[in-house]
């Protein structure tokens, strides 16, 4: 935890300290920036996720937009709701990621699809750190073979026929059981969120 108690990843440097130099000494803006960012870190880290699976990766995408959003925090309208704003500024990142990376990485989602996922985010912001809680909750309840079938599929992006290789399974039963998995998950994100009080989604 920082100064001015923004979240970052633990691999990577610090976004503020990195757009500090972006700053011409307001520190009034600069306190109203961290205080932002701070609230939003969660939300934005869901989203970049969203269309960029590899961790290491979204960390890169997270920070680079945190360092946009400093550098232009000033054309930034406060009677703007600051997620809005700043998801269309991560939305250009993720865009921006997968144009340097040209065929090595391909962006699996229209316009329509992205607008979509965006409205549905806003919709859903206030119940999105409880969704969350509960998950992190249901992924350790998991037994250890599963999370790393979950791990394998959703953050080295592997397909069957590699997880397949890698835990001695038929490509079949990787089908069957990442389905089993996600069934189990589901369910029980749903009964914690519940039982927190948030409404699941």
């Amino acid at each position: 935890m920082s100064d001015f108690g923004v979240k970052k990843p633990a691999s990577t440097a610090h976004p503020v300290v990195m757009a500090e130099r972006e700053w011409s000494g307001e520190s009034e803006r600069r306190c109203d920036f961290a205080t932002l960012w701070a609230e939003s870190y969660d939300k934005l880290r869901t989203y970049v996720r969203i269309f960029v699976p590899l961790l290491h990766d979204a960390d890169d995408v997270l920070q680079d937009t945190a360092v946009a959003i400093a550098k232009d925090f000033d054309k930034y309208d406060p009677s703007r709701p600051f997620l809005e704003w700043a998801i269309g500024i991560a939305r250009n990142r993720v865009l921006q990621y997968y144009r340097k990376r040209g065929r090595d990485r391909r962006m699996i989602f229209d316009v329509d699809t992205i607008s979509k996922i965006e409205g549905s985010l806003m919709e859903l912001e206030p119940h999105i750190d409880s969704y969350e809680e509960s998950l992190e909750f249901c992924l350790q309840k998991l037994p250890d073979r599963a999370r790393r079938l979950l791990e394998l599929r959703y953050t080295c992006c592997l397909n069957a026929t590699e997880i397949a290789e890698q835990l001695k399974m038929t490509v079949q039963s990787v089908y069957t059981r990442l389905s089993q998995v996600r069934v189990t998950l589901r369910d029980c994100v749903r009964r914690q969120t519940r039982e927190s009080g948030g409404t699941a989604l």
